[in-house]
């Protein structure tokens, strides 16, 4: 899953004013009408709760607004520049750094109305002023955020006339619009999160809650991406979110873990699974304590999050085992609740804990 890119974002660039004079039968020496140029176009951010991975940026990385129109004789202004709309998923952060644009500080331009040859000049408008970098948080549906400005349109040379300037040779060079490098990272948003040592049941708890199908086999790291269900209980709706196997070390960029682990960071409950068929009761409890290690050394505060303890794939253990798994792990003041995803044994003890 693509959940990380480095795009560049460009608003539209004004467009100049015009340097124009009426020249019409019967009135030679008409005055000045040049028009003002069109304002560049926008680039906004937009969350799509369709949109589930910033798959569409792993190859378009270049965003660009349209710039506006030249200004028109006839105190005609040029066109406004097409804005740009793009979609992220929700529960994207992203960090914008500006990016800094070269200006011309005077352009010389060619006059209508005039004789060819006769040239008059542009002056630049000054920058768009902002903050150098910003972060913003797109954690709900249909946000809606302008994140560069199109640059104004320059004046024509009809707002430069006066009693000292009765012929002005000058107008308004378009404004530059505002550039951006993006970094984009998708957190997603997820009311549970499922984490476990590989093969634990995750995929399969899942696919029992939610109406999600994700792959499930009988080997490790089957789940090499995050999956998203949704629990539908009365008018209640959680998402819960299917994280990637984490290992001893995940923390600290080893296995598949750290790259998913920030994927948790949002949810309030996390349902910790330990499979029942991973050995002794005291191998069992170490295993726990291997993710809760995991957690904390994460920080982001994950360590902290409600949390419920099951004891997965009961169906595979005898059940004098299993008592003794539970009684080992009360001991240790950890409170388990025994699951089978495949006979449904504790399923609705595990959803009725999930919304009270």
């Amino acid at each position: 899953m693509v959940d990380q890119v480095k795009i560049m974002v460009r608003a539209g660039n004004g467009g100049s004013g015009a340097v124009s004079f009426r020249r019409e039968k019967f009135i030679p020496k008409g005055g000045p009408d040049g028009g003002d140029g069109g304002k560049g176009g926008n680039v906004y951010l937009v969350t799509d709760p369709n949109v589930n991975t910033l798959q569409d940026f792993a190859h378009n990385k270049k965003f660009e607004a349209g710039d506006g129109e030249k200004g028109h004789g006839k105190k005609m202004s040029g066109l406004k520049g097409e804005d740009i709309i793009i979609k992220v998923p929700v529960g994207t952060l992203v960090k914008l750094t500006r990016l800094e644009l070269e200006t011309d500080e005077e352009k010389e331009v060619r006059v209508r109305g005039m004789k060819l040859g006769v040239l008059g000049k542009l002056f630049s408008q000054k920058k768009i002023e902002g903050e150098t970098w910003q972060h913003l948080d797109l954690s709900e549906p249909g946000m809606e955020l302008l994140i560069a400005h199109g640059g104004k349109g320059g004046r024509g040379n009809v707002h430069f006339k006066g009693s000292s300037m009765t012929t002005p040779m000058i107008a308004e060079d378009g404004q530059y619009g505002e550039a951006f490098e993006a970094d984009l990272e998708l957190k997603l948003l997820a009311d549970v999160g499922l984490v476990g040592l590989p093969n634990a049941g995750k995929s399969t708890l899942l696919s029992v809650l939610s109406n999600a199908r994700p792959k499930v086999a009988d080997y490790e790291f089957t789940t090499l991406e995050p999956n998203l269900g949704v629990l539908k209980i009365g008018d209640k709706h959680l998402v819960i979110a299917d994280i990637p196997g984490l290992i001893e070390g995940a923390s600290e960029g080893k296995g598949l873990g750290i790259k998913f682990l920030k994927h948790i960071e949002r949810t309030k409950v996390l349902i910790h699974l330990v499979p029942a068929n991973s050995g002794t009761a005291e191998e069992i409890y170490d295993k726990y304590k291997v993710i809760r290690k995991e957690l904390k050394s994460f920080s982001a505060g994950l360590e902290d999050k409600r949390e419920i303890v099951v004891l997965s794939k009961i169906d595979l253990v005898d059940s004098d085992e299993i008592k003794k798994i539970v009684s080992f792990l009360k001991k240790k003041k950890i409170s388990v609740l025994p699951i089978s995803a495949a006979t449904g044994a504790g399923i609705k003890e595990l959803v009725s804990q999930l919304v009270s």
